[in-house]
């Protein structure tokens, strides 16, 4: 049965929310950055401004979220996340080591951005590819350390090496396909049908290996998790996750439309409207699925693996 909430694990769940879209937006902005820009000043912009600000989003996330957990446990109202003796004591905590590899990652990823649309700004001409080279590879360092900072958070500290890379690959992928969904859509304001059929293409090809890995990465993780197929009826977490899959199965259905079929009709103006509604409508069910993943993943855990 799905349990109600607390205030506090409401508040953690929605710093959660905000990290996951942080880090989405960090990964599918860098993707798009790299593979699928037309090379103008203004879409390197827009893909900078995306990342950056899911940094700085995603940054906020982790912080609050410590204040939460120092809340929770003080007990003593909203200022009691403000109680410094406790914020020292989690420094030497997994929360702390947790707090400190995120919030370096965004940081980095952050500053960079900011360093890099200074660059692009005192530009005479449109920027090359080589300008931001420097940048996919910083923002890549920095979101290892945020991957990286899994192996203290919870349960997951517990399970096996395979699982654990299996984690850090499901939360790349997962990260990769929901991050460049709103970049997705933006391309389909471009007025270059060429350059959006092409890309909308190289996006779908590409997209295949981000489902595969996103599905061998998950089902490697359920045989870690859970002990016997009832518990994915039986338990929270397993009817969390069941819920979860419910929105992935529509998100891959969305987007097997928009690459069998929205995808190749692309010649004029309505075929456009019609896949940029498409995107936005996977954008909403891609929402619900960043809700329930914060809903699993903070208010409830699989058996034998709580927090």
């Amino acid at each position: 049965m799905f349990m109600l909430p607390t205030s506090w694990e409401i508040a953690s769940l929605v710093c959660k929310i905000l990290f996951y879209f942080g880090a989405a937006s960090v990964v599918g902005g860098s993707l798009f950055l790299r593979l699928y820009n037309d090379g103008s000043r203004f879409t390197v912009k827009s893909n900078i401004r995306y990342i950056t600000l899911g940094a700085f989003i995603g940054f906020q996330g982790v912080l609050f979220n410590y204040l939460v957990q120092i809340g929770l446990v003080v007990d003593s109202g909203f200022f009691g996340m403000f109680d410094w003796s406790m914020a020292s004591i989690f420094l030497n905590t997994q929360v702390g080591d947790i707090t400190f590899f995120r919030m370096a990652g965004f940081v980095i990823i952050f500053f960079a951005c900011l360093f890099y649309s200074q660059r692009i700004r005192n530009l005479n001409r449109p920027p090359k590819q080589e300008l931001y080279k420097l940048l996919n590879i910083i923002t890549l360092f920095a979101f290892l350390l945020i991957i990286f900072s899994f192996r203290f958070s919870g349960h997951i500290s517990v399970l096996s090496p395979i699982a654990k890379v299996a984690i850090a690959l499901h939360f790349f992928s997962f990260a990769a396909w929901i991050g460049s969904l709103y970049p997705l859509y933006k391309l389909t304001f471009v007025r270059d049908l060429d350059f959006m059929y092409r890309s909308m293409k190289k996006f779908g090809n590409n997209a295949i290996a981000i489902v595969l890995v996103l599905i061998i990465a998950g089902v490697l993780m359920c045989f870690e998790l859970f002990h016997s197929l009832s518990e994915l009826f039986t338990t929270a977490y397993g009817q969390a996750l069941l819920v979860k899959l419910t929105f992935v199965l529509m998100v891959f259905a969305i987007a097997a439309l928009n690459k069998l079929k929205l995808t190749p009709d692309l010649h004029n103006e309505g075929a456009v409207l019609t896949l940029r509604n498409s995107i936005r409508l996977e954008s909403v069910v891609a929402l619900f699925i960043l809700i329930v993943t914060s809903y699993f993943s903070t208010i409830v855990g699989p058996v034998d693996h709580s927090m």
